[in-house]
């Protein structure tokens, strides 16, 4: 490879590291694709080759700390020392924690605010059918352990991810999260007949 070769993976995650920094430093908002190229050392032209418009390196980040949630979600649902309630409640300590990140406060918050919908939409399409087994296989052996009470896990994995969806249409601030969700998981083991 030549010293000006760079590989398409890497140069798309200098982007994303790039554009992750800019958006913790000056906001989502107050950044332009010319900062994101500034600080990555490209030309703006080479946005362009992986980004169609800033949204899509938006959801570039989201997507990254997407797969961080999902690997620290699927460790907390997937730990065999835990009952099914306590990984569940395991579940909401994780989205508070990084509701807490002050790094993604300000990606979070744009990402939510209504009249970015669409990009959220973009990334619960993607993030939700890779969440949703963890969370019903976690019911299905609260079920079989006798600890929760549904017929469907699949259904109630569904519930449980609308109702905090809902927590979000409430216009609840970043701030209020951790107290959210904190009902949330008392709402989410009474309604899973949890004993």
């Amino acid at each position: 490879m030549s010293p000006r070769t760079v590989d398409r993976t890497a140069r798309r995650a200098e982007l994303v590291a790039a554009a992750t920094r800019m958006f913790a430093e000056r906001g989502v908002s107050a950044t332009s694709v010319a900062d994101i190229v500034r600080a990555a050392g490209v030309a703006q032209g080479t946005f362009y080759l992986y980004f169609d418009t800033k949204d899509d390196v938006i959801l570039a980040v989201v997507g990254e700390v997407a797969e961080q949630m999902l690997a620290a979600i699927s460790t907390e649902l997937g730990d065999p020392g835990l009952s099914p309630a306590e990984r569940l409640g395991s579940f909401s300590r994780v989205l508070t924690s990084l509701s807490q990140d002050s790094s993604l406060t300000d990606v979070a918050d744009f990402i939510h605010r209504p009249e970015n919908e669409r990009l959220h939409d973009r990334f619960a399409e993607a993030f939700l059918p890779r969440l949703v087994p963890l969370i019903e296989q976690t019911i299905a052996d609260g079920v079989a352990d006798g600890s929760f009470d549904v017929p469907d896990a699949r259904a109630a994995a569904w519930f449980i991810l609308g109702g905090l969806r809902s927590i979000e249409l409430a216009g609840t601030p970043v701030a209020g999260m951790p107290a959210a969700l904190e009902e949330a998981s008392r709402l989410v083991l009474r309604t899973l007949g949890a004993r």
